[in-house]
C-alpha cells in the first residue's frame, strides 16, 4: 500500500516525461523495523499511559542531486509510520499511540568500500499522531485524539550493495515533534529499520 502511495506521490510531483539518465538517479526504498513508545502522562491529568513496542515501516523515493568524487547528495521523500501495540494505562482501557508522517530531506552518502557506503540524513515534514485523551465521564475513560503536527528527523545508516539493482539498507532515524503535541511535551519516535533500496 505504501509503495503504491509513494509511486502516486512521485508521479504527481514529476508529471513529465523524462530521460533514461533521470531514472538512473532515482531509487525506491522500503524499510521495516521495531518501534517503541515511551510512558507518558496525559496532559492536565494524573493518568499515565505506559509505553509499548510495535513495528514501523517506511517507503520513499530518492533522487541523486549531485555527486562529487565518490560522495553523493540525495533528495529524499518518505512516508514513515509507527504502529505500536495497544498500550495500557493507570486507569482501565487500552490505546495505541501510532503515527503516519510525510517527510523530505537530504541524505549524504560516502562509500567506504566497493560494496559498503555510510550515510547521514536529516529532514522534516508533517504527520498525523494518535494521542491518548480522556472522556468527560466520571470516572473518565481512555480515548484517542488525532493530532496533526510538524516533525523533523535525523539519523544515519549503511548501504550494502548486494546486486546492481538493489542495496540492503540499515537506517536509524529519530523523528521528533515540537512542543505541545496534544498536551504531551513532544514525541520522540526512534525507528531503527532494515530494508531494500531499488535502483537502476
Amino acid at each position: 500500500m505504501k509503495i503504491a502511495l509513494a509511486a502516486i506521490m512521485f508521479m504527481l510531483l514529476f508529471p513529465i516525461r523524462v530521460s533514461a539518465q533521470f531514472w538512473d538517479k532515482v531509487e525506491i526504498f522500503t524499510l521495516y523495523g521495531p518501534t517503541f513508545t515511551k510512558t507518558e502522562v496525559i496532559g492536565g491529568s494524573n493518568v499515565t499511559v505506559y509505553g509499548a513496542g510495535g513495528y514501523s515501516s517506511t517507503v520513499g523515493l530518492g533522487y541523486l542531486l549531485a555527486r562529487k568524487s565518490a560522495v553523493g547528495i540525495w533528495l529524499e521523500m518518505a512516508i514513515p509510520g509507527a504502529m505500536p501495540r495497544n498500550q495500557t494505562a493507570s486507569i482501565p482501557g487500552k490505546i495505541s499511540l501510532g503515527s503516519a508522517m510525510f517527510t523530505s530531506g537530504l541524505r549524504v552518502v560516502v562509500p567506504v568500500q566497493s560494496r559498503i557506503s555510510l550515510f547521514v540524513a536529516a529532514g522534516g515534514g508533517t504527520g498525523g499522531f494518535t494521542n491518548a485523551d480522556l472522556t468527560s465521564d466520571n470516572p473518565p475513560r481512555l480515548k484517542t485524539k488525532d493530532v496533526a503536527h510538524g516533525v523533523f528527523d535525523f539519523g544515519g545508516g549503511v548501504d550494502i550493495h548486494i546486486r546492481r539493482f538493489f542495496n540492503l539498507r540499515v537506517d536509524v532515524r529519530d523523528y521528533v515533534t515540537g512542543r505541545d503535541l496534544g498536551g504531551v511535551p513532544c514525541r520522540n519516535q526512534f525507528m531503527p529499520e532494515v530494508g531494500i533500496a531499488f535502483h537502476r
